[in-house]
């Protein structure tokens, strides 16, 4: 994921003084970050000020947070709700939450050391999941430990690829062409070779049925790699837009605070509020006669999700595809793998004594996924996606979710690696390139060559 970071003097000279009267502008400082502060009362807090006074980023900061409040309030006072009200008012706390985390997260971007930057924002990112996915493995609930695992990681992969045609179908109605072909960065590669790697492992978790401490050594070490050679890159400006664009216009000291209370806040309510979240969700759906899996694996990754959808569409919206691909690319890493990784040795610390069992339908989940991970990387290793490829990866994400049979998963499954093999053994040079990601920082100059 993309890092940039100003110079230390790259800010408005009355910004050091933190509250202080700013001083008449310098020729060095960052023409956008002036007004903006002025417009925000230079960053000052929300609390003891007047609706009217808050800039309109701030209001809506505010509005996302009081979202936040409810399923906080009703946890921590111990109310037992009915299912369906409860998962309405826990879900809606750590959607709000999961927007907020989503803004914050890219401001980081800004101040923090590239690799520092990077990982802060890719555990962020999957930070919602991720806690509903261990406190499943934890307890011991082995017929949901993977079902918001599987989903989320097939729902951006199957949007990281179909997100052109998405917004292609989107925008020619307001009579916006949009491009049929996307380029992505030759920087891409490490995260379509990490991706490959994790899903040419899974089938080893799923012959032996099991998830142990040796394979959380290889998932949590390909996410490690993946961390070194992403930090290691050269960094770059990241596009930063609705809120998080306000926050990083701020003054350096202010923008520090603001990011701070901001990711400390949202991440303490998705901590107090996600247990309670899957708990609902699973107990409405035995009320109502649906799946309480199927449910965890595409309502829970729909809800924390939705941040990152956004971002990636208002990229696109921007002329940007690239860049919301790459978005969505690098949190299918982060569940892929470090999520994956970290199951086994949550079910150890908690309800277990041994290896993670895997359930036959969990495995078929699992195999679906390695399967589409393996489809994503064959449609974009050539580091252009055509709009026709994104249309037929849609097409088959709607299948598996418009019929959730066992037998038609399976085909799936097998249709989507025999596909992956057809495309990645006419693209041999390009498949060579994921390869050398893996050894060492892929030279952009020279990766645009190979293309």
């Amino acid at each position: 994921m993309a890092v940039w970071r100003p110079a230390p003097d790259d800010q408005p000279a009355g910004a050091r003084g933190g509250g202080s009267r700013p001083r008449p502008a310098v020729a060095r400082s960052r023409p956008s970050a002036a007004p903006a502060a002025q417009a925000a009362g230079a960053g000052g807090p929300l609390l003891g000020r007047s609706r009217s006074t808050l800039a309109p980023w701030q209001r809506r900061l505010a509005c996302m947070a009081a979202c936040t409040a409810p399923g906080v309030l009703a946890r921590m006072g111990g109310l037992h709700l009915p299912p369906p009200l409860a998962m309405l008012v826990f879900g809606g706390a750590v959607m709000a939450a999961a927007f907020v985390l989503g803004a914050a997260a890219e401001v980081a971007e800004l101040d923090a050391p590239p690799g520092i930057a990077v990982a802060g924002v890719a555990f962020v990112a999957v930070l919602p999941e991720y806690t509903i996915e261990v406190f499943f493995a934890f307890t011991g609930h082995v017929e949901f430990v993977t079902a918001s695992l599987t989903g989320s990681t097939r729902l951006l992969l199957s949007c990281a690829v179909g997100m052109p045609a998405i917004a292609a179908a989107i925008l020619s109605r307001r009579g916006t062409v949009s491009p049929r072909v996307v380029d992505l960065a030759p920087q891409r590669r490490l995260d379509l070779a990490v991706i490959s790697a994790a899903s040419l492992y899974a089938p080893v978790i799923i012959l032996r049925g099991h998830l142990a401490w040796p394979d959380a050594l290889v998932l949590l070490g390909l996410y490690a790699l993946y961390m070194r050679r992403l930090g290691g890159g050269a960094p770059e400006e990241p596009h930063l837009v609705g809120i998080a664009a306000q926050l990083g216009a701020l003054p350096r000291r202010d923008r520090l605070r603001w990011v701070g209370g901001l990711m400390a806040f949202s991440a303490v309510t998705v901590l107090i509020t996600a247990e309670p979240f899957a708990q609902a969700v699973m107990a409405s759906g035995t009320a109502a006669g649906l799946s309480p899996y199927l449910l965890v694996q595409w309502l829970v990754p729909l809800a924390t999700e939705t941040p990152e959808l956004v971002v990636a569409f208002v990229l696109v919206q921007h002329a940007r595809p690239g860049q919301a691909v790459a978005v969505l690319l690098s949190s299918a890493v982060s569940q892929w793998t470090f999520a994956l990784g970290t199951l086994p040795l949550a079910y150890l610390a908690g309800a277990g004594d041994g290896p993670l069992p895997l359930l036959p339908n969990e495995r078929i989940e699992l195999l679906l996924t390695a399967g589409q991970g393996l489809m994503a990387v064959a449609v974009l290793v050539s580091l252009r996606l055509q709009r026709s490829d994104a249309i037929v990866m849609l097409m088959m994400f709607a299948l598996q979710l418009a019929i959730p049979n066992v037998v038609v998963r399976t085909l799936l499954a097998v249709a989507y690696l025999a596909m992956a093999v057809d495309l990645l053994t006419s693209e041999r040079p390009a498949v060579r390139w994921l390869a050398r990601a893996l050894r060492s920082t892929p030279d952009p100059a020279e990766s645009s060559g190979a293309r």
